[in-house]
């Protein structure tokens, strides 16, 4: 196994959990308490106190390095990022799209395949097997759920910021990673009234665009 420094392909958590084992057993002399030594010596107590700040700021540093981020990037940041910056200069729409901040969809806008005919590597069976990434991985806390997109750099000539699904078309919906074995792929949705085009943006564990292409539909309505 490949290792780099002196990781020896452990974890900087786990490093921290073996030199504070190591500490407890070697690095420090254990306290005895007997009725001889009572009451407990200022030289005692000074050790107590050191090795009880020790503990905390031991536990503080494994709760940063195991839970405070998420094993994977904000894939919907990044393809909404590529999206305005890459694929609008390829395709402009005519009217500002309006965007909204929120990923938190009504269940209506959803969608439950990739559209993938038009990538390089096309899915077999049309999606079959598609799962969407696993929420314990991609939001370890609470706190670190991606809920919202970054809109602070969006060109207003092109955007318009709306908190709701309200307003005229077009519109833009930025889904929910999906997974097929170890690709990952979101889906840019350009909705309008009676049309639509699909950007499947398709990215690697580490966030980078591997591949993307745009598909188009119609709908229709029945009288």
């Amino acid at each position: 196994m490949a290792t780099t420094g002196f990781s020896y392909g452990k974890s900087a958590a786990e490093w921290n959990v073996l030199l504070y084992l190591w500490w407890l057993g070697v690095g420090s002399t254990p306290l005895r308490a007997s009725r001889r030594t009572l009451p407990v010596s200022f030289e005692n107590l000074h050790k107590m106190n050191n090795r009880i700040l020790a503990t905390i700021i031991f536990f503080l540093s494994i709760n940063v390095n195991c839970f405070s981020q998420s094993e994977y990037p904000f894939y919907e940041q990044l393809a909404f990022n590529f999206y305005k910056d890459t694929i609008l200069e390829i395709y402009p729409v005519e009217r500002k799209i309006i965007v909204f901040k929120s990923l938190n969809y009504d269940s209506g806008e959803e969608i439950y395949y990739v559209p993938s005919d038009c990538l390089k590597t096309k899915l077999p069976n049309y999606g079959k097997n598609i799962e969407k990434l696993e929420y314990s991985k991609y939001w370890r806390r609470f706190e670190d759920m991606r809920l919202e997109l970054d809109l602070t750099n969006v060109d207003k000539k092109k955007f318009k910021i709306r908190k709701f699904n309200r307003g005229n078309f077009p519109k833009l919906f930025v889904h929910y990673p999906k997974v097929y074995e170890d690709r990952i792929f979101v889906i840019v949705h350009e909705k309008y009234q009676n049309s639509g085009k699909y950007y499947t943006v398709e990215l690697n564990k580490a966030g980078e665009i591997i591949d993307w292409c745009q598909s188009l539909y119609e709908t229709v309505t029945l009288h």
